[in-house]
């Protein structure tokens, strides 16, 4: 059986390994997962989240390591590494609490004329077997947003990790398996894209649930367009942050910087598209140089590290190209170099874009690069911003919180944080896309909610009265 060797992206150390799984035999592993399934819904709610609260426990006494190996395997500074994996543990613990009270609706059949006499109500069930495909970027959170929802709703789920950095979902895994779920309800597959593509077109999915790129998505439901399975999707983003000429400049470089650098700059959520009022362009770039030169671009496990290398070699190649193709269309080089060295790619502002560079538009660029689009007026910076294909999150930076608000339900995106990084994922959001960027939503109780459907139940002329 071939194995998958896992190394640090920014030295090559052997942190593990994971059994690859055969794309031929990934249909033995759904059929196992939608043979658990009817045992599985039939367990009661509390039992199910029970088993996540005791897989919680077990894991807590884990966090510090598990912190580290996930910053080893995905190059995740180490203070994020720690920080998605108690995230991790917290979220197990709120699906857990999400799911006892997951709860139908009784129906107003009384006010209907026709239905005076029936009694109605819903209750939520599970959509069946669903398959959880997870990005690198933020494995460990993702994980457990997919499947501890998809679990405690009553769904079997087959997992497929990144194949870059699966050593701590595999340990999430293992403590749910031990804390009580039975291996088949919780399969995993391990490898590249022709084992999710076998998992993803198995008649026995109903429901797919992927975080990854657009093409990745796009390819998601095209093969699947036969059989119509339930698609949950969050996919690339390419995220306008508004800086209108009354803006706080001390407060958008800071915001900027947090939202743009999380995950060395590979989220999906980033603030990829700094969309300045043409007066603020040079005083912003001048402050986004300042703060680009104090990151620390070292190994992730260094505490001191803000900046840890990009998942591998290629993904920083792909970066620098994509930089050198925004300078060949009129961008220019204000900090950094631009240059990939290894898998390490420092902090780079591009100031001066213009409107119509692709990075202005739909390249999406996947590591910590800054850039300024300098614009004239509010309504061409409502048009760059919505130019895009994709439509995650945005951000509007303004004094004038009325202007602001008017700007924000303008916007063609799923969220819209004013005065703060539009990188804002708390759990208790619906976080979801629009156009290009998604369906359906994410967090605590939205991600239930999105595992399971409603269906009605209707008892005619129960509450008839009798002659």
């Amino acid at each position: 059986m071939a194995r998958l060797e896992i190394t640090d992206p920014s030295g090559g150390e052997t942190l593990g390994e994971v059994e690859l799984t055969d794309p031929a035999e990934v249909e033995g592993i759904v059929s196992r997962a939608v043979g658990a399934k009817l045992a599985w819904r039939e367990t009661p709610v509390a039992e199910r989240a029970a088993m996540l609260d005791r897989a919680a426990d077990s894991l807590e006494a884990r966090q510090a390591e598990l912190g580290t190996l996930l910053a080893a395997e995905s190059g995740k500074p180490l203070g994020q590494a720690e920080f998605e994996v108690g995230g991790g543990i917290h979220f197990l613990r709120g699906n857990a609490i999400e799911g006892r009270r997951l709860a139908g609706r009784v129906l107003p059949t009384e006010g209907n004329p026709g239905t005076e006499w029936d009694l109605a109500y819903t209750r939520r069930e599970p959509l069946g077997v669903v398959a959880a495909i997870l990005p690198f970027n933020f494995p460990v959170e993702l994980f457990v947003e997919k499947c501890a929802a998809a679990l405690v709703g009553g769904n079997t789920v087959v997992v497929k990790p990144p194949p870059e950095d699966p050593l701590v979902v595999g340990a999430f895994r293992e403590a749910l398996i031990e804390a009580g779920v039975p291996g088949d309800a919780l399969g995993v597959v391990q490898g590249e894209a022709g084992v999710g593509a076998a998992l993803a077109a198995s008649p026995g999915i109903d429901a797919i649930s992927l975080t990854g790129s657009t093409a990745a998505g796009v390819a998601v439901a095209t093969a699947t367009a036969e059989r119509l399975p339930v698609l949950h999707l969050e996919l690339g983003g390419n995220n306008a942050c508004l800086v209108l000429e009354d803006a706080d400049l001390d407060l958008v470089a800071a915001e900027v910087l947090r939202g743009r650098v999380l995950m060395n700059g590979q989220a999906c959520s980033a603030s990829k598209r700094v969309i300045v009022h043409r007066s603020l362009h040079d005083d912003l770039a001048s402050r986004l140089q300042q703060v680009a030169t104090e990151q620390r671009v070292g190994p992730a496990t260094d505490p001191e590290t803000t900046i840890g290398p990009l998942i591998h070699d290629r993904a920083a190649s792909r970066v620098a190209a994509q930089v050198a193709n925004a300078v060949g269309q009129g961008a220019t080089i204000a900090a950094g170099n631009g240059e990939a060295e290894g898998a390490f790619f420092a902090p780079t502002l591009l100031a001066d874009v213009p409107t119509t560079a692709d990075v202005a538009r739909d390249d999406e660029i996947f590591g910590p690069v800054f850039n300024l689009i300098p614009v004239d007026s509010d309504e061409e910076a409502l048009a760059v911003a919505n130019a895009s294909s994709f439509g995650l999150m945005a951000s509007v930076f303004s004094s004038d919180l009325q202007r602001a608000l008017v700007i924000a339900e303008r916007l063609e995106a799923g969220g819209v944080v004013i005065n703060g990084t539009d990188n804002y994922r708390p759990p208790i959001i619906p976080f979801s896309g629009v156009k290009m960027s998604g369906r359906g939503r994410e967090g605590l109780g939205y991600t239930l909610d999105e595992m399971t459907r409603e269906k009605p139940i209707v008892f005619r002329n129960l509450r008839a009265r009798k002659d």
